[in-house]
């Protein structure tokens, strides 16, 4: 018996319940190591554009910044798909935002500025489900079929 009230007991914590843990490699969270192919593509076509922009052949000529820019650009492009596409969405979002792109249409009867007519508006369709707090309540509608 006086073995039992030796051992020392484990700390019950209730925030910690129910949780899953939050694995995350290179601070994306919820993204495994296998998912991260996007970021490393781009940074190997970051490292190969630099290397021809500013050891190889083209090196000889000027616009250093515009070069730069250029060469990030792959790593940047991996990152943000990972950060904003990926990481915590649903799966079914890429989908989503798929079909709102294809939705997309171009609108120049309207132009947003007057002084220059020549930038239309982008226009998106209803795409995807419709959301339960855009739609009213069934007896609101029944109630509005009974008043009129």
């Amino acid at each position: 018996m006086e073995a039992d009230q030796h051992e020392p007991a484990l700390p019950y914590t209730a925030t910690n319940t129910g949780r899953r843990a939050r694995v995350g490699y290179l601070g994306f969270d919820g993204i495994g190591f296998e998912a991260l192919w996007p970021l490393f593509a781009g940074l190997v076509l970051t490292i190969g554009l630099g290397l021809r922009f500013f050891v190889g052949a083209e090196s000889a000529t000027g616009n250093w910044p515009a070069k730069t820019v250029i060469a990030l650009l792959p790593f940047c492009a991996g990152y943000c798909y990972l950060r904003f596409l990926v990481q915590g969405r649903p799966p079914h979002f890429k989908g989503d935002l798929l079909e709102a792109a294809i939705g997309a249409r171009l609108d120049f009867s309207d132009p947003p500025y007057r002084a220059v007519p020549l930038l239309p508006r982008v226009v998106a369709r209803e795409a995807g489900p419709a959301r339960a707090a855009d739609q009213s309540h069934p007896m609101e509608e029944a109630r509005r079929r009974r008043a009129a």
